[in-house]
């Protein structure tokens, strides 16, 4: 077991670029990935980026990124196991209603049609607990 202290949330990166596309109808193909690690003995983080990027394959108006960061200190760790697998699973499950925010938040800001990333059950975007790069539908 172990027992969360403290969490901090910080953004590392937010930008927006326009693609000046006529319009169209465009198809939001968002790529999430996540990475974990450990700072100290005592704390941990989860980075989650988001990138939404328009190719020839598939044109989208904007090209959009976010680097979003949890930081969480724990005490009484007894296996670091458990700290990796809540770093893969709650602490996404935690962290991704904010960048949801952060991405409708920053489109409406730009005066752009809001993007609204869907709803995602975690367990089944990141279907294999070391998997970092998720699709999302």
């Amino acid at each position: 077991m172990f027992k969360l202290v403290k969490s901090a949330f910080l953004t590392e990166r937010l930008d927006i670029k326009n693609n000046h596309l006529k319009p169209a109808k465009f198809q939001l193909k968002p790529i999430l990935r996540r990475s974990t690690g450990k700072i100290n003995d005592s704390t941990f983080f989860t980075t989650l980026t988001l990138a939404i990027e328009s190719t020839e394959a598939n044109p989208f108006p904007i090209d959009l990124h976010v680097d979003f960061k949890g930081i969480f200190e724990f005490k009484d760790i007894e296996n670091e196991g458990e700290i990796t697998l809540y770093l893969q699973r709650k602490a996404v499950e935690l962290m991704y209603p904010y960048l949801r925010s952060m991405v409708s938040s920053l489109t409406v800001t730009a005066m752009l049609p809001p993007i609204i990333l869907p709803i995602i059950n975690i367990v089944e975007v990141f279907k294999k607990a070391n998997q970092e790069t998720a699709y999302i539908n």
